[in-house]
Parts: structure tokens; C-alpha cells; sequence
């Protein structure tokens, strides 16, 4: 699935915390490995751990996991 489309249909806030925005961004583009991704992503806003969840869900699997 397209990254931007799943940003989309997880519906990702408009404000993200710059440091996660910078982890979103080196793992669209590959330079972070899905663990990395999911470890980091959620450090600066716990609230955001479903959020990176979906997105790595959607882009491996193209469904949201439950």
C-alpha cells in the first residue's frame, strides 16, 4: 500500500512530534528496519504505539491488525 494512503487511513495527526516524523520518514523510504520503526516511532508519544502499528499493518499486510 501507498505510505501516504496509510498514513491517511490511520489517521495520523497533523502536529506529529518531530522526532517521530523523522522515524516515519526514514522507514518509508527503508532505512529503518519494522522492529526499529515500532521500537522508536512511539518514544515521544506513547499514544502513538496503535498508530505505528497500523501503518506498519497496513503497508506489510494492506488490513489494519485488531
Amino acid at each position: 500500500m501507498n505510505p501516504l494512503v496509510a498514513k491517511l487511513l490511520c489517521d495520523f495527526p497533523a502536529g506529529l512530534h518531530p522526532a517521530s516524523q523523522m522515524f516515519l520518514d526514514a522507514y518509508i523510504v527503508g532505512m529503518m528496519t519494522t522492529a526499529d520503526f515500532l521500537r522508536f516511532f512511539s518514544l515521544p508519544n506513547s499514544d502513538y504505539i496503535p498508530l505505528g502499528q497500523c501503518f506498519v499493518s497496513l503497508l506489510t499486510n494492506g488490513a489494519p491488525s485488531a
